[in-house]
C-alpha cells in the first residue's frame, strides 16, 4: 500500500489553521446558565465569574441556616467577577468587579396587594422618590438615577428596569442595574441584582448589559 504524500504548502496551512478554530470551537463553554426551572426563570454568567458560598450569601443576607428555599420562600444565588468571590461585593460598600445577585421570592397571600412598580424599585435600595424622602440611613448618599423603564413582556409577568447610583457606608460610587418582575397575581417577585463601581460599570458596560437582557421569565407556556 502506497501513502499518499502532500506537499507542504497553502493548502496544508489552511488546514491546520481550520483545525485549530475547530479545537477552539470546542473549548469551555462562555456562559453558566442559571436556571429555576421550577419558577421558569433563566439568566446567562459569564463562564468566568464564580459563584458566591451559599452560606456567606445567606449570612450576609441574615437568613435562617436551618431553612432551606422551599421553607422560607425564597431561592436566591450570586455570582462575582471577581477572583475571589465574595458576598460583600453584593452587600458591602465597594464591588471593583460586577456582582450579579438573582432571586425568586414567594409572596405571603396578606402582603401581594401592597406590591407595586415602585416595590420592585426599592426591593433592595430606596430608588422611588417617596422611598428616598422616607429614607434614614445615612450610609446611603449621592443618589442619582440614570434609568428607569417599565417592562411589560408578557408572559405573566411585569417588571421595571432601573440603573442608578449610590455611595454605601462611604465607599466609592456604585453603580447597580436591577430588574424587578413580579406575576400577574403577584405571588412571586423575581429579581436580578449587578452592581460595581462606576468605573467597572462603564469599562464592563457589555458583560453587564448581556447579563441584564438574558433575565428571563416564563410564567405562562
Amino acid at each position: 500500500m502506497r501513502w499518499l504524500r502532500f506537499r507542504e504548502g497553502p493548502a496544508v496551512a489552511g488546514l491546520v489553521l481550520l483545525a485549530a478554530a475547530l479545537l477552539a470551537g470546542c473549548g469551555a463553554p462562555r456562559y453558566t446558565y442559571v436556571k429555576n426551572s421550577a419558577d421558569h426563570m433563566y439568566v446567562k454568567i459569564p463562564a468566568s465569574w464564580h459563584s458566591i458560598d451559599q452560606k456567606d450569601l445567606d449570612n450576609a443576607i441574615g437568613l435562617d441556616p436551618a431553612e432551606d428555599a422551599s421553607s422560607r420562600g425564597l431561592w436566591l444565588q450570586g455570582y462575582d467577577a471577581a477572583d475571589t468571590p465574595s458576598a460583600l461585593h453584593l452587600f458591602g460598600s465597594s464591588a471593583p468587579e460586577p456582582a450579579v445577585l438573582v432571586s425568586v421570592q414567594q409572596v405571603p397571600q396578606a402582603s401581594r396587594g401592597g406590591l407595586s412598580l415602585d416595590g420592585l424599585r426599592d426591593f433592595f435600595f430606596p430608588v422611588s422618590p417617596t422611598a428616598r424622602q422616607n429614607n434614614q440611613n445615612p450610609q446611603l448618599t449621592g443618589f442619582g438615577l440614570l434609568a428607569d423603564d417599565v417592562l411589560t413582556p408578557g408572559d405573566g409577568v411585569r417588571g421595571v428596569h432601573t440603573v442608578f447610583r449610590y455611595r454605601l457606608g462611604g465607599g466609592p460610587p456604585q453603580m447597580m442595574d436591577q430588574t424587578g418582575y413580579l406575576n400577574d397575581d403577584a405571588s412571586k417577585v423575581y429579581l436580578l441584582l449587578v452592581r460595581c463601581s462606576t468605573t467597572c460599570y462603564k469599562d464592563r458596560h457589555g458583560e453587564i448589559e448581556n447579563v441584564v437582557s438574558s433575565f428571563t421569565i416564563r410564567e405562562k407556556p
